[in-house]
C-alpha cells in the first residue's frame, strides 16, 4: 500500500494499481492483502530494539555538536522506545567503542574520537567532526562481488546477498554454467566447475521482502476455508480442490509436510508460512541435518510459502528433523563457516563510524572498504570476540538476514503438531515451489522454454486426478486449466474487465504454475 501510495506523486488524487500475480499462490497472496486493506489491517515490522551501531554514531553526532554528559546522553537515549531497555552496562560498552574503539583497537590513534572536557566527553579534533558530517547515515550501498575461476577466468558479478550462506564446496548456477563454490577472498567469489545435475544450494531473491505474519495469516485463512473458493479464479479453486483430494489443506496451527519421490530423488516439502529469509535459514539448518543422518540431501529452495528439500534417500523421523533444538549449535556452526557474518559487520562498521567511505577529497572503494571491514574482523575475533560491534553484528544478522526469532518461535509452536503426507507424486500445492528450481540461466528465452516445458510436466503430473473432483469445478476444469491463462486469471479476482484488451497486451499469456 505504502509503494502504491506514492506512486502517483499527488496528493489530491487516488492512487490506483492493477496486482498481477505471477502464479496460484501469488493469486492467495493478492486477496489476503486486498481483504486486509479493507479490514484496515496493516503490516509493518515489529518493534525491535535499537541497533547498537545507530546509537554509536548518535553519541559521536552530540559530541560533534556540544561536549556531553554521560548521565544526560544515557537519559535521552533511554528515552526513546527502541532503547528502553538498553542496559547501562551496554550503554557504556557503547561509549567506549565510541571513544577508544575498544580494548582490541585503543591502541590505535585514528579510534580515539572523544577526549575529557571538565568532567564531559568532547570531540576528539576538528577532523573527526568533519569525517563524521561526510559518513553520517545508515543506508549502506549493497555490493557486488566479482565471480572468477580459479584458473584465471571472469565470468561477471552477483550481488552479494546471493553468496552470504555458501560454504566451500555448495553448488550454484551463474551465467548458464553450475559452479562450485570455493571461497571468498575480500570482494571475488572463487569458484571451479561444479559436478552433477542439481545446485546444491539453489538461487534465491535474498533482498526481497519477506512474507510478513499478517499476510501470512491471510493465506493460510483462505487455505484452510474453503468457503470463499468460488469466489477465487477458475484455476485457483481448481487448484486448490484437487490438493484437497490428493492431500490436505495446510492448517493454520499445524504444519503440513508433504513426502514423495520424482525421479531418482525424494522430495520434503513443508509449509511453513514464515517468510524467505526464515525459510532460508531453515533449509540451511534442514540439509545440515540430514547430511549427520546420512540422508544424502542435495539441495533446498525456499519461497515464502514452502520450503522444499531433495535428496537421495527419503526422509525419515520428520519430527526430529524439525526439533527446536536445530537453531542452536547448528546454527551457530553454520553462520561461523559462512561469510554473512563478515559481510554483515561490514555494515555495522560503516554505520558505526569505525570504518569511513568517505574521505576529504575521495571516497573509498567498495573493495577497500571491505579489505579493511575483514581485517578489523578478523582481529576483533581473535582478541575481543565480546566486542560492541561484534555483538551488533550477531543481533542484525539474526533479525535481518536470518529472522532466527521467528524460526524459533515457528520450531516451538509446531511441536507435536505436524501433519505428515506420504504422496506418491508431486501435490498441487508443491508445483509452485518445484518450479523455483533452477531459474538462474544465462539466455532468458532459454530459461523461458525450461520453465514452460517444467510447468506444463509439473502440472499434469499434480493435476492428474481432477477429473474426480465432485461439484461445479467438473464442467469447468479441463477448458479452465488448458486455456484460461493467468492473465485472464488476475482479471477476474481484481474485476478488472474494463482493462482486459490492455492487460492483454500487457502481460505474457502462458498459464501459471
Amino acid at each position: 500500500m505504502q509503494r502504491i501510495g506514492r506512486a502517483n506523486h499527488r496528493l489530491d488524487a487516488p492512487s490506483r494499481a492493477l496486482l498481477v500475480p505471477g502464479n496460484r499462490s501469488e493469486v492467495l497472496e493478492c486477496q489476503a492483502a486486498l481483504s486486509a486493506l479493507k479490514a484496515s489491517q496493516l503490516d509493518g515490522d515489529r518493534p525491535h530494539p535499537g541497533d547498537l551501531d545507530v546509537l554509536a554514531q548518535h553519541v559521536l553526532g552530540t559530541a560533534c555538536s556540544t561536549p556531553i554528559d554521560l548521565d544526560d546522553i544515557y537519559d535521552e537515549v533511554t528515552g526513546a522506545a527502541p532503547y528502553r531497555n538498553l542496559l547501562r552496562a551496554e550503554f557504556d560498552d557503547v561509549l567506549e567503542f565510541v571513544n577508544t574503539g575498544g580494548y582490541a583497537l585503543r591502541v590505535y590513534e585514528r579510534f580515539r574520537r572523544l577526549k575529557p572536557d571538565d568532567g564531559r566527553l568532547a570531540v576528539a579534533s576538528r577532523q573527526v567532526a568533519a569525517s563524521y558530517r561526510m559518513n553520517v547515515g545508515t543506508i549502506v550501498e549493497t555490493a557486488t562481488l566479482k565471480v572468477w575461476f580459479r584458473c584465471g577466468r571472469f565470468l561477471g558479478q552477483i550481488e552479494e546477498h546471493f553468496v552470504q550462506g555458501l560454504q566451500p564446496g555448495d553448488t550454484f548456477i551463474f551465467a548458464g554454467q553450475l559452479l562450485q563454490y570455493e571461497g571468498l577472498r575480500e570482494t571475488i567469489v572463487e569458484v571451479s566447475p561444479g559436478r552433477g545435475n542439481d545446485p546444491r544450494v539453489p538461487s534465491y531473491a535474498g533482498s526481497r521482502l519477506p512474507l510478513t505474519t499478517n499476510l501470512a495469516d491471510g493465506v493460510r485463512a483462505l487455505l484452510e476455508d474453503d468457503r470463499d473458493w468460488p469466489n477465487l479464479p477458475a484455476p485457483v479453486e481448481e487448484w486448490l480442490r484437487i490438493q484437497q483430494l490428493r492431500s490436505v489443506l495446510p492448517k493454520s496451527d499445524r504444519l503440513l509436510v508433504e513426502i514423495f519421490p520424482r525421479g531418482e530423488r525424494h522430495y520434503m516439502v513443508a509449509y511453513c508460512f514464515e517468510g524467505r529469509n526464515a525459510h532460508q535459514t531453515l533449509g540451511m539448518l534442514l540439509t545440515r541435518r540430514m547430511e549427520r543422518r546420512q540422508l544424502d540431501p542435495v539441495g533446498f529452495v525456499a519461497t515464502d510459502y514452502v520450503i522444499a528439500v531433495w535428496s537421495l534417500k527419503p526422509a525419515r523421523d520428520i519430527h526430529d528433523l524439525f526439533a527446536p533444538d536445530m537453531h542452536g549449535d547448528d546454527l551457530e556452526e553454520w553462520m561461523a563457516e559462512s561469510s554473512l557474518l563478515k559481510r554483515t559487520f561490514r555494515n555495522v562498521a560503516v554505520i558505526a563510524g569505525l570504518i569511513e567511505r568517505r574521505l576529504s577529497g575521495h571516497e573509498k572503494t567498495g573493495r577497500q572498504v571491505t579489505f579493511n571491514s575483514d581485517l578489523i574482523y578478523d582481529v576483533l575475533r581473535q582478541h575481543q570476540p565480546d566486542h560492541i560491534l561484534l555483538r551488533a553484528t550477531r543481533a542484525d544478522a539474526a533479525r535481518r538476514l536470518t529472522d532466527i526469532r521467528r524460526l524459533a518461535d515457528f520450531l516451538v509452536q509446531i511441536q507435536g503438531r505436524i501433519d505428515i503426507r506420504a504422496l506418491d507424486r508431486v501435490s498441487p500445492l508443491a508445483v509452485p515451489v518445484l518450479l523455483e528450481i533452477g531459474r538462474e540461466s544465462e539466455s532468458e528465452r532459454a530459461a523461458e522454454i525450461l520453465l514452460d516445458e517444467a510447468e506444463a510436466e509439473l502440472v499434469a503430473e499434480a493435476m492428474a486426478d481432477e477429473a474426480r473432483i465432485p461439484g461445479p469445478s467438473d464442467s469447468r476444469s479441463a477448458i479452465a486449466m488448458q486455456h484460461l491463462t493467468m492473465t485472464a486469471a488476475v482479471a477476474t479476482f481484481a474485476g478488472c474487465w474494463n482493462s482486459w484488451s490492455m492487460v492483454l497486451r500487457l502481460l505474457p499469456t502462458r498459464p501459471a504454475p
